[in-house]
Order: C-alpha cells, then sequence, then structure tokens
C-alpha cells in the first residue's frame, strides 16, 4: 500500500511543553516533505483507554496510506514492546499497551513489526522520550515507504485493553464506562449504535427505550443532534463517532450528572 504522506500524532503531553514540537522535529528531519496533523495532544494523562477512544474516533477521517503516530505510555523506556502496525488501509506507529485496541475492533490487522532496528531510530536515544527518539523516527519511515517489517521481527500477539464494548442485553440494565468527556461536557459512554441496533430492531431514535442510570439522575430522552428538542434537562444522542452520548443543550452534562472518567452509568436497552 502506497503511503499518504501524511503522519497524525495523538498524545497525553500537552501543548505547554516542547515535546510535541520536537516530535514533528524528528519527523521532518527523516521526511522533510510529508504533511504532519495533530490529532489530539490533551489526552487525560496515562489514560490509554482514552487515547484508544480518541485514536478510533479519529483515524478514518483520513485518506488511505496514513500513518498515525499515538502515544500514551506510561511504560516508557521499559521492555513493553514498540509496534509499527497495518490495520485495514492505515498505518500505526504506537506502544504496546493496547492503545491501538478499539481499531483492531473497526479494523483487519494486516501485518505487525517491533520497532528493533537501530537504523529507523533517531540519534538520540532517551529512555524517557521514545515518542521523539523511536515512534516518530519510524513513522516518517513507514511514511517515505519502508516496509514494515523492515523495522523488527513480527510482534506477534498485541496487547488488548479489557472490557471494551462491554455486552448489552435488552431490558437488562448494564454498565456502560464513560469513554471520555469533551470541551463541552458531553459524555460519551461505551455503547456503541451497532450493538443498540441489534438489540433494539432499529437504530436509536426519539421515542426509543433507552434508559441512563447516572449520578446525577436518570436520562431517558433522546434526540438526534444537540439543537432539536426545547426541553432544559439532558438527553442522549448517537455521536459522530457511533457512540452513545449524555449531552445538556448549551450546558455541561459532565457537571449536570456527576459523571467523570471513572465514572460507570447503567444502561437499560429496551422496555
Amino acid at each position: 500500500m502506497t503511503p499518504s504522506g501524511i503522519v497524525t500524532l495523538t498524545t497525553d503531553f500537552g501543548l505547554r511543553d516542547s515535546y510535541v514540537g520536537q516530535m514533528k522535529g524528528a519527523l521532518l528531519s527523516v521526511a522533510p516533505g510529508i504533511r504532519v496533523v495533530d490529532l489530539c495532544h490533551e489526552l487525560p494523562a496515562h489514560r490509554i483507554d482514552s487515547g484508544a477512544y480518541l485514536l478510533e474516533t479519529g483515524y478514518s477521517a483520513f485518506p488511505p496510506g496514513t500513518v498515525h503516530v499515538a502515544v500514551v505510555d506510561p511504560g516508557v523506556g521499559t521492555s513493553r514492546p514498540a509496534v509499527a502496525v497495518r490495520a485495514g488501509s492505515h498505518f500505526f506507529v504506537a506502544p504496546d499497551n493496547g492503545l491501538l485496541t478499539r481499531v483492531l475492533l473497526r479494523e483487519p490487522l494486516v501485518e505487525a513489526y517491533r520497532l528493533e532496528d537501530p537504523s529507523f531510530t533517531g540519534p538520540a536515544r532517551s529512555p524517557t522520550f521514545e515518542g521523539r527518539d523511536r515512534f516518530a523516527p519510524a513513522a516518517a519511515w513507514i511514511a517515505r515507504g519502508t516496509a514494515l517489517d523492515r523495522l523488527g521481527p513480527p510482534a506477534g500477539d498485541l496487547e488488548r485493553i479489557g472490557g471494551v464494548r462491554p455486552p448489552l442485553f435488552l431490558g437488562q440494565p448494564g454498565e456502560v464506562p464513560v469513554l471520555a468527556v469533551d470541551r463541552f461536557g458531553n459524555v460519551a459512554v461505551d455503547a456503541h449504535t451497532h450493538d443498540l441496533t441489534a438489540l433494539l430492531g432499529h437504530p436509536p431514535r426519539p421515542g426509543c427505550p433507552l434508559r441512563l442510570e447516572t449520578p446525577g439522575g436518570l436520562v431517558s430522552e433522546f434526540r438526534r443532534t444537540f439543537g432539536d428538542g426545547r426541553g432544559a434537562g439532558p438527553f442522549l444522542l448517537i455521536n459522530s463517532a457511533g457512540y452513545l452520548e449524555v449531552a445538556l443543550r448549551n450546558a455541561r452534562a459532565d457537571a449536570a450528572l456527576g459523571l467523570s472518567l471513572d465514572s460507570r452509568p447503567v444502561l437499560t436497552p429496551g422496555d
């Protein structure tokens, strides 16, 4: 597959330090002609689960052949492997710590190799900054057309996060962990429209029987989009990534309902 010449970056580094800029420098030192796109750098620190969700929701906006570098890495510098993966028509470079779990639920795994050949790493090898010295150079080489099998040996089975897309049953309450809280206070939970459609017999829609129990109360109104309806209370919708989301028009649903990344609200689909 021909690389697109685009490399995306997803990290928990934030933007107050120079870490993101240094990664871009490492990329451009190997492949000056590539286009580097910031997908997100404000992930909650050390939250591999949040990184897995955001990577899943963002990568498919890019053309086939894009290289996606994802670094949420509490185990930086340890013996955990670093990998280069082709899944479907996209490339991914990341620590093998479960960060690719949700992508691999959506895309077939084509090939995966460890980043071990020093020919494809940067000139410095700091054990505290593998994003700059290991992941970024490898991604740049891939963007230049380097075959993944030149980067190191086969990766074998990749690490997966447990408890993803928990099973739901019609008419029965089940926990759906919070996946993300965006800057507007909208709260995405781990219930996908595909699973809900299979249970309900149709895609979720206004009037359908969905009840979400939260610390701040029960939410059962379903809307198509944020601007529908005139009620002042919280409501449910399917977000742009296909996950169930709790929102409050022109206000923060997370604050109103007492929800955070560690919350596990309870969803009952169907009567």
